[in-house]
């Protein structure tokens, strides 16, 4: 794959469904999705799970528990296979051409 898109997630129940559909629906599709979620206590979780079972591109972990922000975005990189990698926060809205139009020419 080209990309690996990287979401960094503690207790986003309110936003991520918006996120993860902006992601996945990008015109570019050669691209993996690398959630991890910094032990939430709200749904965040379960949503993230439900989405990953609905799409191969998707690689969900949960951390036992809160291992801080910056532990959380280093584990998100390391997992990532891609020859290029993006930062999505767990509200962050993608335009549908966003990743096509980060590897234009």
């Amino acid at each position: 794959m080209k990309i690996s898109v990287g979401v960094p997630v503690y207790n986003e129940e309110r936003y991520i469904r918006e996120t993860l559909d902006s992601i996945l629906n990008q015109s570019f599709t050669d691209f993996e999705l690398i959630i991890s979620d910094n032990a939430s206590t709200d749904a965040s979780g379960e949503i993230c799970r439900g989405y990953a079972g609905r799409d191969k591109r998707i690689r969900y972990y949960r951390q036992e528990r809160n291992i801080g922000q910056t532990l959380n975005l280093n584990f998100v990189f390391m997992q990532s296979q891609g020859m290029y990698f993006k930062w999505c926060g767990g509200h962050d809205v993608l335009h549908p051409d966003c990743l096509s139009h980060l590897l234009a020419e």
